[in-house]
């Protein structure tokens, strides 16, 4: 599989597992969303910002609120992510989840 389709399948996981995923209320409230990324940003940039503002990973646990952040959907997500990668913008980890490269997430 290449890395841009492989990519693009765990952005399409990360989504799912977090619609999917039960709310326990032994977790308690979500944290409160940061503020987003300024809106006049093109999405790609403002989806590197959430990203960068969680621990520059995008994770199941924190898609949502990435995506919040970024003010962008999850077709956007699923757009995106090749996209950084081919610019080496972003890499998959083992585990799943998506890294942003940035002078502050190496």
């Amino acid at each position: 599989m290449s890395d841009l389709l492989r990519l693009s399948a765990v952005a399409t996981l990360l989504v799912l597992l977090t619609a999917c995923a039960p709310r326990s209320p032994l977790l308690g409230t979500p944290p409160a969303p940061q503020p987003a990324p300024a809106a006049s940003l093109p999405a790609k940039e403002r989806l590197v910002a959430a990203i960068a503002a969680n621990n520059c990973l995008l994770t199941a646990a924190n898609v949502g609120t990435v995506l919040a952040q970024a003010q962008i959907s999850q077709e956007e997500l699923r757009a995106i992510t090749p996209e950084l990668a081919a610019e080496g913008r972003a890499e998959v980890s083992g585990e799943g989840t998506i890294r942003v490269l940035t002078a502050t997430c190496i």
